[in-house]
């Protein structure tokens, strides 16, 4: 698999991903949870290897800016689950998404460290 490849299946499943958490934030009800866990964990699983697929083809090792990438990524993973248990909290909890998304954007854009 060649890097290009790696990057856009990074880059569309952290889109699905952040997909699905604010899916989930728009109906926290009970039926819905068993669906969107499953697909946010999938989604998950891809980002992580991608992510690091694509840093291990570069030859970047783990700069602090990936570092800050992988807080972000736990982050997001979390928060469709959360958005079961704190219904009450969805309009935080999804600016927090939004912050999370931003910050990641940041990083691997500007890479400041």
């Amino acid at each position: 698999m060649n890097l290009q490849m790696f990057v856009l299946l990074h880059l569309v499943s952290v889109i699905l991903l952040s997909g699905v958490t604010f899916a989930a934030f728009a109906a926290p009800v009970e039926e819905n949870r068993r669906k969107y866990l499953m697909r946010s964990g999938a989604l998950s699983l891809l980002v992580f290897l991608s992510g690091f697929g694509v840093m291990g083809m570069m030859g970047l090792g783990f700069p602090g800016w990936a570092l800050v990438k992988v807080v972000c990524w736990l982050v997001l993973s979390g928060l469709t689950g959360m958005a079961f248990r704190m219904t009450g909290q969805v309009p935080m909890l999804a600016a927090v998404a939004t912050v999370v998304i931003v910050i990641a954007v940041t990083m691997v854009t500007y890479r400041p460290f």
